[in-house]
């Protein structure tokens, strides 16, 4: 690079620090599109990493066999006990899975606060290889403990029984159970919550008190008791956990051999009475919108930035028309136009570089207000910041391209007869 070109870079950095109200006006532009980038950005990662972890603890290689969600007109509710029970075992057998009946009633639970209204769960000792949940407390009940002998809390189930109780209180405790004549239940354990926002979901969720029974065991607000203890024998699930992806493959082939699948869009009148539910599948369909609404975000940062490239073009554009004679002048001294080019994108990147760096900390200190304000999760990385970086020197350069090409592309000669007419 000669060192007529370096001049010219040199005497855009003189210029900006000529009229420093402008340059900072446009340094604070790029500022708050960098500050939005990192809080946009920051919540995107945040949240989608949240969600795919919950999403996770859900149970990814198992398999739920149950009544279908939609019924025929007119058809009676189909039987599903221990013989669809044994029909599973009898068809996943030689893939090492674990089959887990779930029986459920709704009832009401009563601790130290005001009663709650709860899915009781009657599973065996293997329920926990369902999901991938850890116990917040405790341990889980044992084949040796029978009927109502013991208990185990969902976390959620645990706050509202025990308000103001730490998780790791709550075993020792009891619970008076309705389904079980108001019978007091000792609780040996708290199971972990999955759901990173049950308050921010449950807030915009008023139905939830509608969904199914089976919808209601995957809110977590269950208490789980040893499987003898309801007395029907009709189940509500059959869950089938395999130990890898390949014989899940093959367990939901031969299981959907046997049961067909529904979808959402299934004719009524053409669903069989019992169906089988991958979670896999829902898991990464979940996954899939997690990931839309992260590119969104990425959307939103993206208007935000093209915003401020279009205000600080604007404002370089009548920089540039109050500096014709200035740019006549130095063209008529020798200057070429790869050099008034240079002069003007120096000053653009050097206003947006200073702008990206004022931004990082204005972000990162937003991200922490809003994550206090409103619970979400602005997660601040190293990598966040060099994107940030790197938007803003293209922010600079493209708000540089017009007003550079409109410089270069004056005539001295014109410019300096109009002065003078």
């Amino acid at each position: 690079m000669s060192r007529a070109l370096f001049g010219a870079m040199g005497e855009g950095l003189r210029h900006l620090a000529r009229h420093p109200l402008r340059s900072a006006l446009a340094a604070l532009t790029c500022a708050v599109a960098i500050a939005v980038t990192v809080n946009v950005v920051s919540l995107s990662y945040g949240m989608d990493e949240d969600i795919r972890r919950d999403l996770a603890r859900f149970g990814r290689l198992t398999i739920d066999v149950g009544r279908a969600p939609l019924l025929r007109p007119g058809a009676p509710r189909a039987a599903f006990g221990d013989a669809e029970a044994a029909r599973a075992a009898e068809v996943v057998a030689g893939l090492g899975a674990t089959v887990v009946p779930l029986r459920t009633e709704r009832t009401t639970a009563a601790g130290a606060g005001a009663p709650a209204p709860v899915v009781l769960c009657a599973v065996g000792a293997d329920y926990p290889r369902t999901l991938s949940i850890d116990l917040a407390a405790g341990r889980w009940f044992t084949e040796a403990e029978r009927g109502w002998a013991a208990c185990v809390l969902d976390e959620s189930t645990a706050r509202a029984l025990f308000p103001g109780t730490a998780a790791a209180g709550v075993p020792g405790r009891r619970v008076r159970l309705s389904a079980a004549g108001d019978r007091e239940v000792p609780v040996v354990g708290v199971l972990a919550d999955p759901m990173t926002y049950r308050a921010l979901f449950e807030a915009f969720d008023e139905g939830r008190g509608a969904r199914t029974l089976v919808g209601s065991v995957l809110s977590f607000r269950n208490v789980y008791v040893p499987q003898d203890a309801l007395g029907t024998r009709d189940l509500s699930l059959v869950h089938v956990v395999l130990p890898d992806e390949a014989r899940l493959d093959e367990a939901r082939r031969r299981l959907e051999a046997v049961w067909p699948a529904v979808g959402l869009d299934a004719d009524p009148s053409r669903v069989a009475p019992v169906n089988v539910f991958v979670r896999r599948a829902w898991i990464d369909a979940f996954g899939g919108t997690t990931q839309a609404g992260a590119m969104l975000g990425n959307l939103v940062w993206v208007l935000v930035c093209l915003v401020a490239c279009v205000m600080i073009s604007t404002l370089n554009l009548l920089t540039i028309r109050e500096r014709y004679d200035e740019v006549a002048v130095r063209r008529c001294e020798g200057a070429r136009r790869a050099h008034v080019v240079a002069q003007v994108a120096a000053e653009g990147v050097a206003t947006s570089v200073v702008g990206g760096l004022l931004g990082l900390p204005l972000g990162f200190l937003g991200a922490e207000v809003l994550g206090r304000i409103v619970e979400l999760p602005f997660r601040f990385d190293l990598r966040f910041a060099g994107v940030a970086v790197a938007v803003s020197v293209a922010l600079g350069l493209l708000s540089s391209v017009v007003p550079a090409r409109r410089a270069a592309g004056l005539h001295p000669a014109a410019v300096l007869s109009r002065r003078l007419s």
